[in-house]
This record gives C-alpha cells, structure tokens and sequence, in this order.
C-alpha cells in the first residue's frame, strides 16, 4: 500500500503543477503578443515620420529651386486690316476679326511682313473660311485658329518667324 499511496502522492503533486505551468505559459504568451504588438506600432510611427521628414524636406528643397524668369521682352507687332467672312455652317453665322502679328523686332521681317501682306490675308482668308462656327465659338477654337495662321504664315517666311498671334476683334454672330 505503501507504494500505491507514493504514486498516488506523486500523481496529484505533478498534476496541480503542470496546470500551473500552462497558465503562466498562457500568459507569458499573450505577453509576447502584446510586446510584439506594441514594437511593430512603434517602428511603423518610426517609419511615417522618417518618411513625412524626408518628403517635406524635398518639397522644400523644389520649392527653394523656383526662380522666376523675368518676363520676356514686348514683341513687335504688324498690324493687319479686318476680316469679315461667314461660317461653312449649313447656317452662315458673320465672323468679323482684326489681328495683329507679333515678332522678335528685325528689320528684314518686317520689310518682309510688308511685302507679304497680301498673301498673308490670303491664307487668313482661306483659313476662315472653312471654319465652322462650333470651331470658333470657344477659347480653344481660337487658339487653334491662331496655331493654324501662325503655322501657315511662317511657312511662308524667310526672313523670321512670328511668334505670337493677337485678336484685335474676334466677333462670331
């Protein structure tokens, strides 16, 4: 009896103790998880500010490399008479315009511009009339039709180029 009592002793004593082993297990497990938890949370605050300061600093750094260009010298201008035409629409609409074209000031251009006027009118003439007036009648519509005359002018050229187109009067009705 004497040794059925020992390991009865011995059964129980081992029993509470491994019970107790799994509880702190449970715990120091959990533990682990929330250390784990809260080291991952750190270094990911870590990394958003490493990452934020660098970002602000190279937007700084842009915006420190703007340096703003002075505004380009006036350009010379040759005026041209007014034109009136009508719209290919299956309903004429009346278009009336002045334009004025604007070049780097050179003598030889402009004695050229001169002498040119009237094939200049041509081409503007022959450029308007095919417009329609759903081309025309938006801001878009006009600066492609300056692009188009710009284009067709200085094809024509050899003494320079002109650099811009100006509305005087743009009137589509």
């Amino acid at each position: 009896m004497g040794d059925d009592e020992r390991d009865i002793v011995e059964d129980e004593g081992k029993g509470p103790e491994t019970e107790g082993s799994t509880g702190t297990s449970k715990i120091v497990k959990i533990l682990l998880y929330v250390a784990g938890g809260i080291i991952i949370f750190v270094l990911m605050i870590g990394i958003s500010y490493l990452v934020s300061k660098t970002v602000q600093e190279n937007k700084y750094q842009k915006s420190q490399d703007i340096i703003a260009a002075p505004p380009p010298e006036p350009l010379a201008v040759y005026a041209l008479p007014a034109f009136s035409k009508t719209t290919a629409d299956a309903e004429p609409h009346f278009i009336k315009m002045t334009i004025s074209l604007g070049y780097v000031m050179d003598p030889m251009l402009n004695s050229e511009l001169v002498n040119r006027k009237d094939e200049i009118q041509h081409i503007v003439n022959i450029l308007l009339q095919g417009k329609t007036y759903e081309e025309l009648n938006s801001v878009s519509g006009a600066i492609t039709l300056a692009e188009e005359i710009k284009a067709h002018i200085n094809i024509r050229l050899i003494a320079g180029k002109i650099k811009e187109i100006y509305f005087v009067e743009f009137v589509v009705n």
